[in-house]
């Protein structure tokens, strides 16, 4: 376990890395922080239907 928590934080390393701005990493992590707060409010990613429900929530923001 411990190893994927390992792998989690250096993907999430380099995807806030590639972040165009300041303002985009900001807007990352306040969203981290609300799926973090009540993380069943959102769809579960290891759902293959879920793709079109997180397409729908996060279009104006991909």
């Amino acid at each position: 376990m411990h190893r994927h928590g390992t792998v989690f934080e250096e993907l999430a390393v380099e995807v806030m890395a590639e972040l165009p701005t300041d303002e985009a990493r900001c807007e990352a992590l306040d969203l981290v922080e609300l799926v973090r707060a009540v993380p069943r409010a959102w769809p579960d990613v290891r759902d293959p239907g879920s793709v079109e429900e997180i397409r729908e929530a996060f279009e104006p923001r991909c």
